[in-house]
């Protein structure tokens, strides 16, 4: 009983360190980036204005807003076919269960554990730096968050399906192009697949949020409705953009389903 009583006051005591831990970090944080709640309260009055402006569309836009989101829609898709052929290369040569080399795995994974590292956007800016504005920079961009994407996911697929089927077949004498395509990629095809229709939605998120810094897509005509502080077209775009989100997700849940059913 005097164990218990022990325990209970050392964990009531952590507990409590926890708790004023995290609000000094909390009120550490707030002091660090100088919140100005006065000022938001008082930007707070012209909300109902902004909110009545943005109750309204613009069917003038729809066609351009449809444009764009062809190009966003062909970004992200042509990103990911490319991603796809990469990463299924790549990731073969890093499984740690089937690569050839163990330094290559290593090297592999190092490097896109940085490329995983840095955000979309920052690619996106880097590259616009060396290529200039436009899809190319984007579709580039996209690529390389995409194929980081990828890679890994495949390689924990291959890592984690794999170990029975390699040592079964290396037992038989088979190649590794043989054990990579006739007990590899049909052990691990259906994970790729789901990988795959995840990526295509980040792919497209991001070909929209980079339009916002110029690579073109739906994002680079938003920006411009919003920097010309035109209301309804604004609205009207964010409408599409939803809409265009909402059509993708009941795709991307419908393919995942028909795969899970087929494999069942």
């Amino acid at each position: 009983m005097e164990h218990i009583r022990v325990t209970s006051k050392g964990s009531v005591g952590k507990s409590i360190l926890t708790v004023l831990t995290l609000g000094t970090v909390f009120f550490a944080a707030v002091k660090l980036i100088d919140l100005d709640m006065q000022k938001f309260y008082e930007r707070l009055e012209n909300a109902p204005e902004v909110l009545s402006r943005m109750m309204t569309i613009d069917l003038s836009i729809v066609p351009d807003t449809f444009s764009n989101i062809v190009t966003s829609l062909a970004l992200a898709f042509l990103s990911l076919v490319v991603a796809v052929f990469l990463a299924m290369l790549l990731s073969f040569l890093a499984a740690s269960n089937i690569a050839p080399h163990r330094l290559t795995a290593i090297f592999i994974k190092s490097i896109f554990a940085v490329i995983r590292s840095v955000p979309s956007l920052v690619w996106g800016l880097m590259v616009i730096a060396s290529l200039g504005f436009g899809n190319t920079s984007g579709f580039v961009a996209i690529l390389i968050s995409a194929v980081g994407y990828l890679t890994k996911t495949f390689t924990g697929s291959i890592e984690e399906t794999g170990g029975e089927i390699i040592e079964a077949m290396k037992s038989t004498g088979a190649s590794w192009f043989q054990i990579i395509f006739h007990g590899l990629i049909p052990l691990c095809i259906t994970s790729f697949i789901a990988w795959i229709t995840v990526c295509f939605e980040s792919n497209l998120s991001e070909s929209i949020g980079l339009g916002i810094i110029g690579v073109g897509g739906i994002g680079l005509l938003l920006t411009q409705a919003i920097n010309t502080y035109n209301y309804a077209q604004t609205t009207t775009i964010v409408i599409m953009i939803c809409l265009l989100m909402f059509v993708m997700e009941l795709l991307m849940t419908r393919i995942k389903k028909n795969i899970k059913y087929g494999n069942s």
